[in-house]
Parts: C-alpha cells; structure tokens; sequence
C-alpha cells in the first residue's frame, strides 16, 4: 500500500525528469494482488485469459470483466468507453467495432479534463492467429496489474484529495493530479504487424 503511494509521489515529483531509477528494496515492496492474479481462479486475471479477439464473445466477456471492477469504485472513478470501427485485412470490407476503456479520477475540485493526469496504458484484446490464442503476457497480465493499482491507489487518492481540499483546494502542478487508465483495443495485427494492420484503437 504504501509503496503505490510512494510510486505516486515519484511520478509526480518526476514531472520535470524523464526517468528515475528505483532500487530493489522499493520494487519488492510492489503488492502482489496475491490470490486474485491466480490464472485458474484469480477475480481480476483468470477473467482475461481467453482469446479475445476484437467483436468476439471472450472479448465481450472481459469488457464486462472490467465494467463490474469498475462500477464498484463509481462515482468517484469515472469510466468512458470510446467506440470506433475500422475493415481489418480479414474482415472481407465490414467494420469491425474497436472499444477502447477510460477510466480516470480527478481531484474533485478540478474541472472536468482540468487536471493533470498520471497515464497508465495496455491493450487488452488478443491476436487472432493462431487459433486459441490467449496472450497472457500480451497483455492480459498487464491489464489485471493495473486493475490492481486502482485498487490500491483508490484509499490512498481519497486520503490525498481530502488534505488537499481540507487546505482549501489545488491550483499546483502536483495538487490538481488526476490518474487515467486507458485499456486500449486493436492493438493486435489481424494478418501481419503493418502500419494499417495494427493500433486500431489507439489510432
């Protein structure tokens, strides 16, 4: 817990650097999401693991993965979900629909898209050759880590938001600091990694 708070802090004293190295003492203090990153039966990553190829049922499956997650920690996350279509080199000219997932909480004083925003990004939809294929490292895994980080940055962004507004509100680079979690769709080529076969969502 207290590590993500201090990771928190890191990057938004980091705003002026580009890089700042972490020793090993302080990445081991990284919470491990334990019993929930379990493959089997882990709540936040077994879900994920299932082929989930852009307008497929497993794909459907784990945006609704993220939905239940995510309405749970409302209204003080927002959740937006950008749609977009686009033919795919397998898709014999229709459309596919490409859903790309915003979650973000900014500091309640703060307009809305007002504050600075700490970006967390992964896909989270999988290849569609060869058949079956899960892509656990890609980027399944990444995507149940950053489930996680909301979940242990949520108490420690209330606490902060509550000093700061109990000290009468932001106006500071690193008091106005929001977080967004992109969940980013069409990552994947459908036939060959090209420029026009791939980051369809984040395109």
């Amino acid at each position: 817990m207290l590590f993500l708070l201090q990771l928190l802090v890191l990057a938004l004293a980091s705003l002026a650097t580009t890089y700042t190295p972490l020793s090993d003492s302080f990445l081991t203090a990284v919470p491990s999401g334990g019993h929930d990153m379990d493959p089997v039966s882990g709540a936040l990553l077994s879900p994920i693991l299932t082929p989930r190829v852009p307008g497929s049922e497993g794909h459907a499956s784990v945006e609704e993965h993220f939905i239940r997650f995510f309405s749970g920690l409302q209204p003080r996350w927002t959740i937006e979900w950008q749609n977009s279509t686009a033919t795919t080199p397998s898709s014999g000219g229709k459309e596919v629909p490409f859903r790309n997932l915003i979650v973000r909480r900014e500091p309640p004083w703060t307009k809305e898209g007002q504050a600075n925003m700490l970006t967390l990004v992964a896909h989270y939809d999988s290849k569609r050759l060869p058949d079956g294929f899960v892509g656990a490292t890609d980027s399944a895994v990444p995507c149940a880590i950053l489930m996680q980080v909301v979940r242990e940055l949520d108490s420690h962004l209330t606490r902060m938001h509550d000093k700061v507004s109990a000290l009468g509100g932001g106006g500071s680079t690193e008091r106005d600091m929001g977080v967004q979690i992109l969940f980013l769709d069409g990552e994947e080529a459908f036939v060959r990694w090209t420029a026009t076969d791939s980051l369809y969502g984040s395109r």
